[in-house]
């Protein structure tokens, strides 16, 4: 709005404020090109400065929306509020954020919500462009904002007294000096005024300490009266009025009903005051936190309660405000008149297990009259349920372990379940032996054998502790030995080693530097003996089958399977040898049965393959590769055909790459393993199965302990045993 004479009468014709007698204020479009781009304003071109602009040259030419999108320029500001309706103050001061927004030069108000504050806190200005006081057509733009100045949006002052660390940097890339922060006018220091006593403020001591209350623990002794006895106590002490409430703690099973408090919230006073008729007279004192200390005995009315202890966030307060850092507890004395009628529900003595149910199933109906089912370890179960790939369940490989021929050639997969301490055992029966497929014992907790079941306790279980490679379960009078374990088991219980001493590879390789060390010459001799059994074209590589000799010679029975399968894993010599013997055995044995049955069909074959993978990413699923084999009629069957999807190439996720299946049907290279019914039955018929949905690749134990090499050099270093060597020469 245009200044106009003060002079002249408002009238028309005596002003030059072309507003006066208008009655139309819209605003006309005007279309302009900004940047190169056509757009609608709400000025003509030249009136007003283009907002946020870089310098040339430092910046693309593109459109500010597109340049400066999501680029806030955040100034802290604050305004005085006047108070009309209090009589102790003339105002009162609003801390503000201001918003810049630099694709459309619009600005943003904003007050931080102050908990209890009384205000209707939040957005006091919404998002838009503000005029210049005194003007229609200008407009503020980052120029007009900086520290130390004072801005007016719709008639409110704001002083800028600081601004972030990215709207100082680009202020100063604009060629803008931004001064330093100014400090909050209620930060600024003042001396105090000691003529006059400081007042109480109870608006100020309410928003500085609502919702902290000082909690102490104390007891009231009433056992001088008859059927008196210690009442427990906890006593609050409120910060944010001084008033203090005491509530009684009933012990269980005492037979006393909770009744009203022990004091209701109110100022305790610390004398009991004589009772004046009159209205008016002094002020009675009452308790502060001062008063209050372990053991401190607080007068409520006539009853003496002593302080016995508190809890930490009363030890912080007092240990900030007094420096007070003793805190050791008081013991309460005994009441010998309640021990009988106090009693635990955790230390009742339960009857024995009758064998009805579980021993949880029984506790729990033993513990209520209502039926209730048993609460399980729930935080376990969702640590260890399936996360993924994850499944958290081990698989090994067991044989039986009897005199009859019949039952040792029998073979077990034994689960163990980490989400619930379970086992479940599962029969791989063989074709025409008698014994059927299927579930041997179902899942449940399996007992340690020659326990007594009858007790009230649960008597010790399996844990994962007792899984391992070579360990030896008797579960329901049936002796297991473990003779293998998956990849994924192995691979478990080598990440989590300090929980495994199996798969430990640090404890192992200290056990056989302490054996080796107190032998006379035994690292020695040790070298020198098996330095000669190495492989002549890699000296670093050592077979598998010697290096497993060498162990057994220098720890006797001191090493567990499962410590030498760790070995084997840690020092492998040939982690990228593609062709293994395992695969060359197994392809041999493909190799004959389709010689056998007269199948020469790879064309047709790569054609089916191809046209199941329509995205050509050269990889099928297990159970989709199975399929087709068996759709293209190959003379094989399920074990051999899964033993041969087990040795093939695969990704990250499982899949099979099925090249690596043409190039291992390829009939122009024949197979130089010749292997009779004997190995038949061990590679093929006893080799772990991969019948399993999580599709883990098993740890095919039998035959990586005998095939495979071992880098001898590595193991040496690692037992740094050398210095015995010059210790003994000397």
């Amino acid at each position: 709005m245009a200044i106009r004479n003060p002079r002249l009468p408002l009238l028309p014709g005596y002003g030059t404020n072309p507003m006066i007698g208008k009655k139309n204020f819209g605003v006309r479009p005007i279309f302009t090109s900004i940047d190169k781009v056509n757009m609608l304003v709400d000025k003509a071109e030249g009136v007003n400065r283009v907002p946020s602009l870089y310098g040339r040259k430092q910046a693309p030419d593109l459109p500010t929306w597109i340049m400066y999108d999501k680029h806030i320029l955040r100034f802290q500001a604050y305004f005085q509020q006047t108070l009309q309706e209090m009589r102790s103050a003339a105002h009162i001061l609003r801390k503000v954020e201001i918003f810049f927004y630099l694709e459309d030069g619009t600005i943003k108000v904003m007050e931080p919500r102050t908990e209890n504050s009384g205000l209707s806190q939040g957005t006091l200005i919404s998002r838009q462009r503000i005029r210049l006081p005194f003007s229609y057509d200008l407009y503020y733009d980052v120029l007009d904002l900086n520290v130390g100045r004072e801005v007016t949006f719709f008639g409110k002052v704001f002083k800028i007294i600081n601004c972030d660390n990215f709207t100082r940097v680009f202020m100063n890339r604009l060629g803008i000096n931004v001064p330093d922060p100014i400090p909050w006018p209620d930060a600024i220091e003042r001396t105090p005024d000691t003529a006059r006593p400081p007042k109480h403020r109870p608006f100020r001591q309410f928003l500085d300490f609502d919702r902290q209350v000082l909690r102490f623990h104390g007891y009231w002794d009433d056992r001088e009266t008859e059927f008196g006895s210690i009442h427990l106590l906890e006593i609050h002490y409120f910060l944010a009025d001084d008033t203090m409430e005491i509530k009684e703690v009933l012990p269980p099973n005492s037979g006393m009903e909770a009744g009203p408090m022990f004091l209701k919230r109110m100022r305790l006073p610390r004398k009991i005051p004589p009772r004046i008729e009159m209205t008016g007279g002094p002020k009675v004192p009452s308790y502060s936190p001062a008063d209050l200390t372990i053991g401190a005995v607080v007068n409520v009315f006539g009853r003496k309660v002593v302080l016995t202890d508190c809890d930490p966030f009363t030890k912080e307060y007092y240990r900030v405000t007094y420096g007070f850092d003793a805190f050791t507890p008081l013991p309460v004395p005994k009441d010998e008149g309640t021990e009988c009628i106090s009693s635990s529900l955790a230390e009742r003595q339960l009857p024995p297990w009758n064998g009805y149910g579980s021993y949880d199933d029984s506790a729990e109906n033993c513990r209520t009259v209502e039926p209730k089912a048993p609460h399980r370890d729930f935080i376990k179960f969702l640590n260890k349920d399936r996360i993924g790939f994850d499944s958290h369940i081990l698989r090994f490989a067991a044989r039986l372990i009897s005199d009859n021929p019949v039952d040792a050639r029998r073979y077990f997969i034994v689960k163990y379940f980490l989400c619930d301490d379970t086992i479940g055992i599962f029969e791989l029966g063989e074709r025409n032996s008698g014994f059927k497929t299927g579930k041997f014992f179902r899942r449940e907790k399996m007992y340690l054998p020659d326990v007594n079941f009858f007790v009230p306790k649960e008597p010790p279980a399996y844990t994962d502790k007792d899984m391992w490679v070579g360990n030896e379960l008797v579960i329901n009078k049936h002796c297991f030995r473990l003779i293998s374990a998956d990849e994924y088991a192995l691979r478990y219980m080598e990440l989590h080693a300090n929980e495994y001493p199996m798969a430990n590879i640090t404890l192992i390789m200290d056990k056989i530097r302490r054996i080796l060390a107190s032998k006379d010459n035994g690292y020695k001799n040790f070298v020198s003996k098996y330095m000669e059994a190495v492989v002549p074209d890699k000296k670093e590589l050592m077979s598998v089958r010697c290096f497993k000799q060498a162990m057994k010679e220098i720890m006797c029975e001191k090493m567990t399977e499962h410590e030498f399968i760790t070995l084997i894993r840690y020092f492998r010599g040939d982690p990228g040898k593609e062709r293994s013997p395992r695969r060359e055995m197994i392809r041999s044995l493909v190799f004959t049965e389709l010689t056998r049955g007269l199948w020469d069909d790879r064309s047709r074959l790569r054609e089916g393959l191809l046209h199941a993978d329509p995205d050509g990413s050269g990889v099928l699923p297990p159970s989709r590769l199975r399929q087709l084999l068996r759709a293209h009629r190959l003379p094989l069957n399920c074990d051999l055909m899964d033993c041969m999807l087990q040795v093939l190439q695969k990704d990250e996720n499982c899949d099979i790459q099925y090249e690596d299946l043409m190039n291992f049907l390829d009939f122009q290279t024949r197979p130089v393993f010749n292997l009779s019914e004997a190995d038949y039955e061990k590679v093929v018929r006893h080799a772990p199965p991969v019948k399993d949905t999580e599709c883990k690749l098993w740890a095919e134990a039998e035959t990586f302990i005998s095939e495979g090499f071992v880098n001898w050099n590595a193991f040496l270093c690692q037992l740094n045993l050398e210095h015995l060597v010059k210790e003994q020469t000397q």
